[in-house]
């Protein structure tokens, strides 16, 4: 079944619920309060500058993906542009980032599921069981294609999106609303607000991943339509629910051990409130699951096809799904949210989770570059596109800007994570020059 491909079936609201889904999961309900730490009220501003930014990076790289529409999509793109070398840096940094993250995220989902109902007395091995469980049924969807996948995806979405709309909407006329709670509106000034930045650009990473299913979507026009609406979702979801939330709450009341949203919830209209948001928080964390596989199978299964990573994981089944990729991811996954909750492993955990985020600052990096060098150097291609980034020159400025902060913010603050992101990467140079090289050269000199 391997010549059969991936099958074009998604359509614009399946793609946008990936995006959006990405999204609003633990960088909704987690990280809004490190950025309130940091800047105050002012934190909605610096997360408005976060999204905006974000947002120029990854309209860029829909460039590419409406000008080369092909089933490797990062691999390919940046391939083409910058050499077989970046088109493999490029692509595994947003894969490990998406598999590294599955195992967190599947943790997180845990944790929160033992709000509701507790497996046994030891809340770690309870929300153990859970990640697995979760794990199991979202890959078990994703084995069903991606038409499905974006189906499911969509429901969980609409859900999230009406709730957080409800508390943004009751929030507003219920009366509890202090301005006094805005003042002083940014207690640290402006360096509280470049680290709220610095933070809120890590909540929108995750819509890159939309791309990916460059291979699958049904007019390649489709995709930086549905991003664009994806980012305007999330960046007025964010930015309103914060006001409201600032607005109900005092930001010092706020913790990182909870949602700011639960709190505010709660605080204005009782305990039920705080539980529904708990519920959202749950769901989002599900919707981030479901993106992520769906970004792992993808990528490994565009460099198996060019031969950049080993042949098994271009297998597809019957749906057309690189169900290898989808198994690995899950292996992978299971293993992570076992060493999450062994304490010895904390700080490795960690630094997996930063170097994750390495990855995929690299690989926007690369990517936002190649996206720029496509104009110019296929010109004739780029001009008869269907659609085109506006002022091109100026957001990938911007975007490489975003880029610098995303890595100041990481590497300034972890020379530890420096050194093993450059390991990593170093092995990666390692793994291109003695195996991926050879067969792709191989491949392109039997074509």
């Amino acid at each position: 079944m391997q010549e059969q491909g991936l099958q074009r079936k998604m359509g614009f609201w399946a793609i946008w619920a990936l995006g959006v889904g990405a999204v609003v999961g633990d960088g909704m309900f987690l990280i809004v309060a490190s950025g309130a730490e940091a800047a105050g009220p002012a934190a909605a501003v610096a997360y408005l500058i976060a999204g905006v930014i974000l947002m120029l990076i990854c309209m860029n790289v829909c460039d590419l993906a409406v000008g080369m529409p092909s089933e490797g999509s990062l691999y390919d793109w940046n391939k083409r542009i910058l050499g077989p070398r970046a088109g493999l840096i490029a692509a595994f940094g947003e894969m490990a980032m998406n598999i590294i993250f599955l195992g967190s995220v599947g943790l997180g989902t845990g944790y929160l599921s033992n709000y509701f109902f507790q497996w046994t007395d030891n809340p770690d091995i309870s929300a153990v069981i859970w990640g697995i469980l979760f794990l199991v049924v979202i890959c078990g969807v994703a084995l069903l294609g991606g038409d499905i996948t974006g189906k499911a995806q969509l429901i969980l979405v609409a859900v999230l999106v009406g709730i957080m709309v409800a508390f943004i909407i009751g929030g507003i006329f219920s009366g509890k609303i202090e301005p006094a709670n805005y003042e002083p509106f940014a207690p640290h000034g402006m360096k509280g607000i470049w680290v709220a930045v610095c933070a809120g650009t890590y909540a929108y990473m995750g819509p890159l991943a939309l791309v990916t299913t460059s291979g699958e979507v049904k007019r390649p026009e489709i995709l930086p339509k549905a991003m664009f609406w994806a980012f305007l979702t999330i960046i007025l979801m964010y930015i309103i629910a914060m006001v409201v939330c600032f607005g109900l709450v005092d930001y010092t009341e706020f913790s990182t051990m909870a949602s700011p949203f639960t709190v505010a919830a709660a605080a204005a209209f009782g305990q039920w409130a705080g539980l529904v948001i708990n519920f959202a928080a749950w769901v989002a964390v599900i919707t981030c699951l479901v993106g992520e596989i769906f970004t792992v199978s993808r990528l490994m299964y565009g460099m198996a096809k060019e031969k950049a990573m080993p042949d098994v994981f271009a297998k597809l089944n019957k749906r057309g799904v690189p169900y290898v990729g989808v198994i690995f991811g899950f292996i992978v996954g299971v293993v992570l949210v076992f060493m999450g909750t062994i304490a010895a492993l904390g700080n490795v955990y960690v630094m997996l989770a930063n170097v994750a985020s390495a990855c995929g600052i690299v690989c926007m990096f690369v990517t936002l570059i190649s996206s720029y060098i496509y104009k110019k150097k296929f010109a004739e291609e780029y001009n008869a596109m269907p659609w085109k980034m506006p002022a091109k020159t100026l957001s990938v400025i911007v975007g490489l800007i975003g880029c610098a902060i995303l890595m100041w913010s990481l590497f300034g603050s972890s020379v530890a994570t420096l050194i093993f992101t450059l390991i990593v990467f170093a092995l990666l140079l390692i793994f291109f020059q003695f195996y991926a090289k050879p067969r792709i050269e191989e491949k392109e000199k039997n074509s």
